[in-house]
């Protein structure tokens, strides 16, 4: 078995005009025995921005991929490791992880996630999501919105005071509990396999998503389409050029398993220009979560800073207390339909 999955992943390395060599893809499987469960695990791709295949690599953590961990698909995960190889394309700058995993993976994934400690901050999540729908309403008050990725709808249910909402959401598990619990209409599946109508929706929403999608390029076509003329795309995404992440570096927060796409400003604007929007505007997106949150948010790097911060946070007695952060490494922006 092993040798079938490294003769048919060196096969894709030796077509591909890139700089992903037949070594680095046989330390992968070898470095990540749950890879060899499936013959047709990881693949390549290019550049989901100018289509080149020709790219410099940025950062490698050996890549686990187990259909079985549903944990790297949880909303909540502090799992920052373990991402693959991140890459730079050579002609335009896209950063992507490449190879990755087939789709088909990736889908059943996020279709089985149940994720408790999401709905366990679903009061910071409703605070955050009017602090979205505050610039959302600068440039549109009412409405139908679409949420793309809208997981448990907390986000949709603080936005049906001003808009009709709908949402797509891949997890079966989050789709019911917005359906059943806040009485929101939610697709289940992706944006492509949704049933919606061209030229209806007055917002689209893409809350942490498009980082996680297979083909962003088409699905902000699709998002596209889907608008009424000058109608508004919101995304909000993290930021690979920004301070912390040059810091950081391979250690970075927003390197995770389940990021497919990291985008900088310059790069979000170049594909939303090539799919019909124009940007209109563009600034960091802070966020509100409870101290004993922000703190679990530190358990993947060194042991005495996350213990330090825990202790911290317990003995103070504010575990629960909210905490507003702007990292400035988040990117929140505003399209319209051209």
């Amino acid at each position: 078995m092993k040798n079938m999955i490294t003769n048919r992943i060196v096969s894709w390395g030796r077509q591909a005009s890139c700089p992903l060599t037949t070594r680095f893809i046989c330390q992968i499987l070898m470095t990540s025995p749950s890879a060899l469960r499936s013959p047709s695990i990881l693949e390549l791709v290019p550049c989901n921005l100018c289509g080149r295949d020709d790219f410099s690599v940025l950062f490698n953590s050996p890549l686990r991929v187990s259909e079985k961990d549903a944990a790297d698909f949880m909303a909540s995960t502090d799992r920052f490791d373990h991402y693959g190889q991140i890459v730079r394309c050579h002609g335009c700058g896209l950063v992507y992880a490449n190879p990755r995993p087939v789709p088909r993976q990736l889908q059943e994934g996020y279709a089985r996630t149940e994720d408790a400690d999401y709905a366990r901050e679903a009061s910071s999540r409703s605070i955050n999501a009017h602090i979205s729908l505050h610039t959302i309403k600068k440039f549109k008050e009412r409405g139908r919105l679409l949420d793309v990725g809208c997981a448990t709808g907390y986000f949709l249910n603080a936005a049906r005071l001003s808009f009709e909402p709908c949402g797509v959401e891949p997890s079966r598990w989050a789709g019911r509990f917005a359906r059943e619990v806040l009485s929101i209409d939610v697709q289940q599946g992706s944006l492509e396999e949704a049933d919606l109508q061209d030229d209806w929706f007055d917002v689209v929403t893409m809350n942490d998503v498009i980082e996680h999608l297979t083909d962003p390029r088409s699905c902000l076509e699709k998002a596209r389409r889907l608008l009424h003329a000058q109608g508004l795309l919101y995304i909000v995404t993290p930021n690979i050029a920004s301070l912390s992440a040059r810091l950081l570096r391979g250690r970075w927060w927003g390197l995770r398993p389940a990021h497919l796409y990291y985008f900088s400003p310059k790069t979000l604007k170049a594909m939303l220009a090539e799919t019909g929007f124009e940007t209109v505007f563009e600034k960091s997106f802070g966020r509100i979560f409870t101290y004993a949150y922000w703190a679990s948010r530190l358990s993947n790097y060194p042991r005495p800073i996350s213990a330090a911060a825990r202790t911290l946070v317990r003995r103070l007695k504010i575990e629960d207390k909210f905490l507003y952060l702007d990292t400035r490494d988040t990117i929140e922006l505003c399209a319209l339909k051209k």
